[in-house]
Formats: C-alpha cells, sequence, structure tokens
C-alpha cells in the first residue's frame, strides 16, 4: 500500500470509529489514536484491529494501528490527520499533536467548531510555523452511535458536507484531496461558515431545556428529536435559527437554515418545519435514545457553539436574545459558568480584534 493511503485518526468515539472502519474497508490503511486510559474493551479492540459498520452502512475494517501513543499514531501515515474529538478535548488533543506537526501536512478537524482558530492561535505560541493546511467540517459525516467495543451503527451517511480552509487560499486543493478520500465534502467560505452552520447549536439545548423533567425522568428512553421537538418547540428552534443566520450575515457568511442542511445531509422532501423533517421517513433520529440532562447536548454545546455565537453576535450588534437565553438557563440549571469556562474569543484569539479585522484575518 502506497503512502497516500495511510491516515491517521485521532479519536476513538462514535466518530473517529465510525471514520476508521469506513475507511479501513475501503483499502486505506489506518492509524487511530485513543487519548484516554484504556478500558477493558479497548484492550480488546486493540488486540483485534477490526471495526464492524452496521445499519446504513454495513462494513468491517482491519485497522493498521490502535494506539494511546500519539507518535504511534503519526508513524507511517501519510499528510492526511483526522481530528474527530468533543470540542472540549480540541485543545489537548492540539497540545499532544504539536510536536509532530510537520510541513506539507493536511489537518481535518472533524466537526470543526472554530477548531481551525485554536490551533492555529497554538503554534502561534509555541512558534511553529510549519506549511500546514487546517480544515474544518460542519459537522461528522454520519449519525452514529458506538452500539459495542467494536460496531458502530450507522443512522444514516450525510449525502453533503461543508469543509472549509484555514486559510481560505488551499481551499480548492484540500477539497479535491479530500473528495479522493470520501467524495462528500462541498466549499464553504471559512471557519466562520463551517461552525456556525454546525445546526446542534441550534437542534440540541432548547429541546433539552424545554424537556428538562421529562429527560430526567426517562433518560434511558427519551428520543431527544422525536419525543423533544414538538411543534411548538420546533418554532422556537427556527427563530433559534434564524439568530444564527443573522450572526453569519453580519460577519460575510451566508449560512444555510437548518431545515435546509437536514435536507443536504439526509435526502430532500417537502417538509417546510423541523418539525416535520425529524418526523419524516428521511430521518436519521427515531432510533436515536438515552440523552440526559447532563449530556453533551448542554455540556459541549453551549460553551462550544452557543459561547461563541453569543460573543460574535455582541460584537456585531446582533440581537441574539433566544441564543443568550439559552447560555443562562444551561448555566443557571447546571450551577456552571458555561461563558466564563467556554469557547470564548479570547480562546479563540480574536477578542481584541474589530469585527472587519476578523473577518480579513479569515481569509
Amino acid at each position: 500500500m502506497n503512502s497516500k493511503n495511510k491516515i491517521a485518526i485521532l479519536g476513538c468515539g462514535n466518530g473517529g470509529m465510525a471514520l476508521s472502519g469506513y475507511l479501513a474497508a475501503k483499502g486505506y490503511s489506518v492509524n487511530i489514536y485513543e487519548s484516554i486510559k484504556p478500558s477493558e474493551d479497548f484492550l480488546k479492540f486493540q488486540k483485534e484491529k477490526t471495526i464492524i459498520l452496521d445499519g446504513d452502512i454495513k462494513c468491517s475494517g482491519l485497522l493498521n494501528c490502535i494506539t494511546t501513543d500519539i507518535r504511534e499514531a503519526f508513524n507511517e501515515a501519510d499528510n492526511h490527520i483526522l481530528v474527530v474529538v468533543p470540542a472540549y478535548a480540541h485543545e489537548p488533543v492540539f497540545e499532544q499533536m504539536l510536536p509532530h506537526i510537520k510541513d506539507g501536512q493536511t489537518i481535518v478537524i472533524l466537526p470543526g467548531n472554530y477548531g481551525s482558530l485554536i490551533l492555529r492561535r497554538m503554534m502561534a505560541e509555541h512558534g511553529i510555523k510549519k506549511d500546514v493546511t487546517i480544515c474544518e467540517t460542519s459537522s461528522l459525516p454520519f449519525a452514529c452511535r458506538r452500539t459495542a467495543y467494536n460496531v458502530v451503527t450507522i443512522y444514516k451517511q450525510k449525502a453533503k458536507l461543508k469543509m472549509c480552509t484555514f486559510p481560505e487560499s488551499r481551499s480548492k486543493e484540500a477539497l479535491d484531496a479530500l473528495n479522493k478520500i470520501m467524495p462528500i465534502f462541498i466549499p464553504a467560505k471559512n471557519t466562520f461558515e463551517v461552525s456556525l452552520d454546525n445546526a446542534n447549536c441550534v437542534l440540541h439545548p432548547f429541546p433539552l431545556i424545554l424537556n428538562y423533567g421529562t429527560i430526567e425522568m426517562n433518560s434511558k428512553t427519551f428520543r431527544h428529536y422525536i419525543d423533544g421537538i414538538t411543534p411548538e418547540i420546533s418554532n422556537v428552534v427556527e427563530r433559534v435559527d434564524q439568530e444564527r443566520i443573522n450572526i453569519g450575515k453580519a460577519y460575510g457568511v451566508n449560512l444555510m437554515s437548518v431545515l435546509d442542511q437536514l435536507k443536504l445531509f439526509y435526502g430532500q422532501n417537502d417538509c417546510t418545519n423541523v418539525y416535520d423533517y425529524v418526523h419524516s421517513k428521511d430521518s436519521p433520529y427515531f432510533d436515536l435514545i438515552g440523552q440526559n440532562i447532563r449530556s453533551r447536548y448542554i455540556t459541549e454545546d453551549i460553551p462550544f457553539l452557543v459561547v461563541p455565537a453569543v460573543q460574535l453576535a455582541k460584537k456585531a450588534g446582533v440581537a441574539a436574545p433566544l441564543f443568550e437565553a439559552s447560555l443562562k438557563m444551561a448555566s443557571l440549571l447546571h450551577e456552571v459558568d458555561y461563558e466564563k469556562n467556554g469557547m470564548s474569543l479570547k480562546v479563540l484569539g480574536i477578542d481584541s480584534m474589530s469585527k472587519e479585522e476578523i473577518i480579513a484575518y479569515l481569509k
């Protein structure tokens, strides 16, 4: 197998496992890295090296390397490094990556969640001037869940997925290369378009907050989308979505509505609102269960998606009362200052910039 077929995947959760199995089944040599202490299941998986995908995609793949040593993950991999970890793990994983960054690498963050800004900031702070291309996607390629130590259930593969590069100028080259690996990527203008187009900030917080008691009592069986998004809650979701779109416009990017994103990902139909779509035949959400009141739908999406949206809105003078309400309510319910501990514009390295300076910086 030549060097162009070797990929390192950093992250052994739902998305990392799904991508690893998918790419290994297509003939790529895949090294996968796990940053946390290995469990008994992980050690079993490490020994067997096989991932099984079930559901919308049925295949299996034999991995080249499963490791908790990031140096080993990078060893013999070519220039494609896929970072597939939650937003709260970006900085710790980037810190471990820094010594291994080299000229010519393409680093893809799935999903991005402003990760390219953080990685560029960290490289600058450490004096790393390697010539690398950093890419972000707006979401994971699959709606999926790990259902056994070596099995991932794919509820549905996304048909198209936005991708951008930082800097913008390398977008076409990176897009062509990544579409040879997985032909689903379409161009986005910059990291703001990709990160603000992560629909989780719209689809997750309010349905959870507005169903808080029901989820507390039925966390193992509650279906976030099917049970949690009622017609009235769908209306709230769409009002939050308009705030998100308005923030994007202030920074020169045209965002897709959440409804249009769902149709792009999972299939076009005649639905005219979010409620109808998540209950339609094209929805991947009927079997997704098991979110609790302290799930990542709050603990990740509020600090890492809603906080930057709120702060970008304030800097641009855009009204975002529902985003601000979700941040306030989540913080009060969990007794956590999510804004203080979240992904602030300072963390992104752009807090001292004006709106116009931020737009220029992204180019």
